[in-house]
């Protein structure tokens, strides 16, 4: 026997607790080691146990520590915190990995907590999980603190994801037709290291002479900061302490392709108008807001809508035998079921509640244009596509609403199917 075919049945004779055949020699080695990391994940003074979500999860939207998880629809993901490097006064921060157990699952399925990255996130813009995504990790005295997942480090064994602590709420008025919302998303702010007296002055203008840099997850709020080549037209934001005379900045610059998932914003230093501007106070004259432009118009901005979550610990999760539903085809059956924070299907709880399914299409209301049917079980509808081959390809977005005994409803995660021929 020549020594490649004594190599070729060792190889496939010496597989590891796997019971795999492995074709090369490290690629063996690789499961063995991420056996041995998940065996001895729980030993390591680095592992921790965190919380990934996005913002239309975070059910701490106003604070970025000290969060707290009774009844928390964030989900729970084991995490080792890797210091890479420390600041010094030439470092604008250290830098901070985190690392998953090699078992976690980086893409989801209907039934998975994590299964909105699929439909909001990857098919939408294209990111990869779990870049963007924010991360309630706890300090050495058990405190947690919100991080923002920014990128990943290529690696063949144990793959890392540059963390960095989130530090700032911005705010910004977002104008959309005739509505005009007040913005706020928690991010990470970056100061771009300059040596300059802070102005500059040519033949004709002086002018601040400072730059910022902000990171904000890709969402479809943050999607709609925008700037253009006219500089009066740019949006500008307020990133200072909350005092009464605070700093504002002018938005030069954003870049949202490297990484997928990141949008990275650089300012540039502008001046407080008292005319444009407006510093929000509650009754006790505690600053709770900080608004640029909010004076623009003769439209007063407003509040959008809060993001809905279900209430308190139960989610709900419709599933469908297949992700795609045909233009004129037969009904598709849906399933509702819901689950407690442990997890354990509590659907049958829940027989004599009331489920109202809704669907659309890019934002478009399509509920009273598909067909439906009831389901054989409660927890079911049938479900059938118009004719209609002008939106194949698109997604149709199906929801269910459900309320027990008149109390505080539950709506599901969206289910995407996507509408072929």
């Amino acid at each position: 026997m020549s020594l490649y075919e004594n190599y070729k049945r060792r190889m496939q004779v010496d597989t590891c607790s796997t019971g795999k055949n492995y074709p090369t020699l490290g690629e063996k080695l690789k499961s063995d080691s991420d056996k041995v990391m998940e065996l001895t994940w729980d030993n390591d003074v680095q592992s921790k146990k965190a919380y990934i979500y996005d913002y239309m999860h975070d059910d701490h939207p106003d604070i970025k520590d000290h969060m707290t998880y009774e009844n928390t629809v964030k989900t729970p993901i084991d995490v080792k915190l890797i210091v890479k490097t420390y600041s010094s006064l030439d470092q604008d921060q250290p830098e901070f990995y985190c690392q998953f157990r090699p078992s976690q699952k980086m893409e989801f399925e209907v039934n998975d907590d994590l299964y909105y990255f699929e439909t909001e996130y990857r098919q939408k813009y294209g990111i990869e999980f779990p870049i963007g995504m924010m991360l309630d990790l706890p300090d050495d005295r058990g405190i947690y603190r919100k991080w923002l997942i920014c990128e990943r480090e290529l690696a063949n064994q144990f793959p890392k994801y540059l963390i960095l602590p989130i530090d700032y709420q911005f705010m910004w008025i977002e104008k959309d037709g005739d509505k005009i919302y007040k913005r706020k998303m928690w991010g990470v702010s970056r100061s771009q290291k300059s040596y300059t007296i802070g102005v500059y002055t040519d033949r004709v203008f002086t002018r601040p002479d400072n730059q910022q840099k902000a990171l904000l997850p890709l969402n479809p709020i943050t999607e709609n900061l925008w700037y253009t080549n006219e500089d009066d037209k740019n949006m500008r934001m307020v990133v200072s302490a909350k005092t009464n005379h605070p700093i504002v900045w002018k938005l030069t610059k954003i870049e949202n392709s490297t990484p997928l998932g990141i949008q990275t914003l650089t300012f540039y230093q502008n001046y407080w108008d008292s005319h444009r501007d407006y510093i929000e106070k509650d009754k006790n004259g505690n600053i709770i807001g900080m608004w640029a432009d909010y004076y623009d118009s003769s439209i007063e901005p407003t509040d959008p809508d809060t993001p809905s979550t279900t209430p308190s610990s139960i989610t709900a999760k419709i599933s469908a035998s297949t992700p795609s539903i045909k233009v004129g085809g037969s009904f598709r059956t849906l399933t509702t079921n819901l689950f407690n924070e442990s997890n354990e299907d509590i659907t049958s709880e829940y027989e004599n509640s009331l489920f109202t399914w809704t669907c659309s299409i890019d934002g478009e209301d399509w509920t009273d244009i598909v067909t439906w049917r009831s389901g054989t079980k409660f927890n079911q509808t049938k479900l059938s596509f118009p004719l209609d081959k002008t939106q194949l390809g698109k997604i149709l977005s199906v929801k269910c609403v459900i309320i027990k005994d008149e109390g505080d409803p539950i709506e599901s995660d969206p289910l995407q199917l996507e509408i072929s021929s």
